[in-house]
């Protein structure tokens, strides 16, 4: 028995010393961080709820549409903000929505979630900010949804990698020991 445990035991300490030495990728010199583990800049993203929220501040102080796109453009030091104030000047200038926010080019998700949030009271031609507070929620709702389907989707695929973790575990501090206190009253 205790030869069969001094050389289980000398396993796992061998395992132990091999996993300890290998390079972790914070060690490695040069190696590039994932872009998924990267860190956003603080602030690099508003949520298109928050933006219609202030749009409809905005129409409520009385800036008209295109006013307030360009002021929430302006705000901002970015690619965001250089989309909406470009926006905002071609409203400015009288340009239809449409063809305004065509020039805008490929828009990143939350600022299309903000232009089809407008687009019914920039069409309509009567700005109200109570349907663009309803709106904003809408918006709120939908990408609550999305994120729910998106974490359903990563505990689906969390399950084969997390299982191979836990299995050898499982094997190790539940199995291995019930096997080896049974050897010797099997083979004793």
């Amino acid at each position: 028995m205790t030869d069969l445990t001094a050389a289980a035991a000398g396993l796992l300490l061998l395992a132990a010393a091999v996993l300890a030495g290998l390079p972790s990728r914070a060690r490695l010199r040069g190696t590039p961080r994932p872009a998924a583990v990267r860190r956003r800049p603080p602030g690099a993203h508003v949520s298109a709820g928050v933006l219609v929220e202030l749009t409809a501040a905005m129409l409520d102080a009385g800036l008209p549409l295109g006013e307030a796109v360009a002021v929430l453009g302006g705000s901002r030091k970015d690619d965001t903000g250089a989309a909406l104030e470009g926006v905002g000047s071609r409203l400015r200038l009288g340009l239809p929505w449409h063809t305004a926010w065509a020039s805008a080019g490929e828009l990143p998700a939350h600022l299309a979630d903000y232009r089809e949030a407008l687009t019914f009271t920039a069409t309509s031609g009567a700005p109200s900010a109570r349907s663009l507070r309803s709106q904003a929620a809408q918006v709120r709702r939908a990408a609550y949804r999305r994120a729910e389907r998106a974490a359903e989707s990563l505990s689906v695929q969390l399950v084969l990698p997390l299982g191979l973790c836990s299995l050898p575990a499982f094997v190790c501090w539940g199995v291995l020991p019930v096997v080896l206190g049974l050897v010797p009253e099997v083979f004793g």
